[in-house]
């Protein structure tokens, strides 16, 4: 969608959930989006939240999981020229293959040895989740 179709969209979506007042999922890869629209966020990477919270534990200046930090710095900082952005490394698991211990691990530039054998738990601070073994 052009830009003032997804606003009148956007718009149209939050006008029905407050008039009925009900909750919605939305499932974006559009982080201005989820801080436009969003209370919570959950970060998925292969099929399984790596981050929970509040907008403000994933937006705000906090401990994030190294995916979630991967978003971030791929966004455009349009007060910076740059002559690339900043993808994340490596490719996407393969979901008919994905690889042992923490999903992310063979994309991570934090990865350890623990991260290739065990799968982490979430850690909860206060609601915000992170599944990582840096925390």
């Amino acid at each position: 969608l052009d830009v003032t179709i997804q606003a009148q969209v956007l718009e149209m979506i939050d006008e029905l959930k407050r008039k009925l007042n009900t909750s919605m999922i939305l499932i974006t890869h559009d982080l201005g989006i989820v801080a436009q629209m969003c209370d919570k966020v959950a970060i998925v990477y292969a099929g399984e939240v790596v981050e929970y919270g509040m907008i403000e534990d994933i937006f705000g200046d906090k401990n994030h999981h190294p995916y979630t930090v991967g978003l971030f710095k791929s966004i455009p900082d349009l007060t910076k020229e740059t002559k690339r952005l900043s993808p994340i490394g490596g490719s996407i698991a393969d979901p008919s293959n994905l690889p042992t211990g923490c999903k992310f691990h063979p994309r991570c530039p934090n990865c350890t040895e623990i991260c290739m054998s065990q799968e982490p738990e979430a850690k909860d601070d206060n609601g915000h989740k992170i599944k990582c073994h840096l925390y």
